[in-house]
């Protein structure tokens, strides 16, 4: 699975995630569900999924539109002074089933929230992410892969990439997933 070039695609649902869940899950008591470690641009990253059983939903969901599915895993750093910084969440799809090794993918790395973030949505950024399991019965489900990702700078959601500020992401998650309704 690669990238492609979408100005505001995957990554903007990443950010809108962003903004509902955190906000959700700040004021509400959080239950880690899943780890996704990584190198980021040589650092090494390790962050949480998270379920917020008050309001239904998790940071690692999927969801379906027909025959088609969505994979979002978006890992919070615990050691974090905000939910909304040291963000790392990879995103798949479309998906048809349980097959995941055609669906396009995007990785997207927040360190201080909202501003100076890196995505992979748009060249000479790119992601490739290898889906190893990916199941889902009922309600829940479940992931688990490995992901590499050359990731641009925008200043903000408005700004254009900046391709010559790119780092370096790569590393494996094992989640599960909510099932969003």
């Amino acid at each position: 699975m690669t990238s492609s070039p979408r100005p505001f695609g995957l990554y903007a649902r990443t950010v809108l995630a962003a903004l509902l869940l955190s906000g959700a899950a700040s004021a509400q008591t959080t239950v880690p569900i899943g780890t996704v470690e990584a190198t980021i641009d040589g650092a090494s990253y390790r962050g949480e999924t998270l379920h917020v059983p008050s309001e239904g939903t998790a940071t690692a969901e999927v969801r379906d539109f027909g025959p088609i599915r969505m994979v979002d895993i978006q890992a919070h750093d615990p050691d974090a002074d905000s939910l909304m910084r040291g963000v790392l969440s990879i995103e798949i799809g479309p998906v048809s089933g349980a097959d995941a090794s055609a669906a396009e993918a995007s990785v997207s790395y927040f360190p201080d929230g909202l501003r100076n973030f890196y995505v992979s949505d748009e060249a000479p950024a790119r992601a490739s992410v290898t889906v190893e399991t990916l199941t889902v019965e009922g309600e829940r489900g479940s992931a688990r892969g490995a992901f590499s990702a050359v990731l641009c700078k925008r200043e903000d959601m408005m700004s254009e990439l900046d391709a010559d500020d790119c780092i370096t992401v790569e590393g494996t998650f094992d989640t599960e997933l909510h099932v969003a309704g």
